[in-house]
């Protein structure tokens, strides 16, 4: 009896009916996945697996792979939003040129990147190109270098993101300096935007790292990547929580 109680006061509470909500979520079991497997990564890095046990560091190149691979299929689908956000961009004639473009790039990119990224996916699961299945098409130079036009298409994605960014600092600036003096409200208004601005730009100067890495192939450590990924999936998975 008591410990039926205990279950319904734990399921009725605000916290455990949040969290149900972000576990309901594709976009936030996705990011839970990236922030494990951007995490694993920084744990590989040398100095970190110097204190780790042997046994644990061993195991750590294949957590990663495996955490990489779960998240593929809940990102499969992701294109279809991107190129819809896309068109609104293209059909929107009202808001600021600079803001609709620079949102344009942004969709743009991302709908090839996940497009690439869901071809890397099945190389990865040998439908394409593997397993003597669909040979001649895994021959292609677009299947073929897949992963390369992934990561230029995030650059691509990042780069509008991040032009959108400045651009939205530049209005925050110029309404803030246009507003009077002697009025608070205004300017609380204004914090939580510029906050959510910056949160966003720090995300996008971080992910462009990564993705930079990936289309160069500059040869980061992981120590860099690892960490850079982790701050990234955190800020993503806050902004997924926040709106649950």
């Amino acid at each position: 009896m008591t410990s039926g109680i205990s279950i319904e006061l734990l399921v009725q509470h605000p916290l455990y009916k949040h969290l149900l909500k972000f576990a309901q979520s594709v976009e936030g079991r996705e990011k839970i996945l990236r922030l494990l497997q951007y995490l694993t990564r920084f744990l590989r890095y040398w100095k970190f697996r110097a204190i780790l046990s042997p046994q644990f560091a061993a195991l750590l190149p294949s957590l990663q792979a495996s955490f990489t691979l779960c998240r593929k299929p809940l990102r499969f689908l992701k294109p279809l939003n991107h190129l819809n956000l896309f068109t609104s961009c293209i059909n929107d004639k009202l808001s600021d040129p600079v803001l609709r473009y620079s949102e344009a790039i942004k969709q743009f990119g991302l709908f090839w990147f996940f497009t690439f990224d869901a071809i890397v996916w099945l190389k990865m699961l040998g439908l394409v190109g593997g397993r003597g299945v669909n040979e001649s098409l895994g021959q292609s130079k677009w299947v073929v270098n897949a992963g390369k036009y992934s990561a230029m298409m995030w650059c691509l994605g990042l780069l509008g993101g991040l032009v959108k960014n400045l651009k939205q600092f530049h209005v925050l600036l110029l309404r803030r300096l246009n507003e009077d003096k002697t009025e608070i409200t205004p300017k609380v208004r204004i914090i939580q935007p510029f906050e959510k601005v910056c949160k966003d730009f720090i995300k996008n100067v971080l992910d462009f790292v990564i993705a930079f890495n990936l289309y160069k192939n500059k040869g980061y450590n992981d120590g860099i990547i690892g960490s850079f990924g982790t701050i990234t999936s955190i800020l993503a998975i806050q902004d997924i929580w926040n709106l649950c």
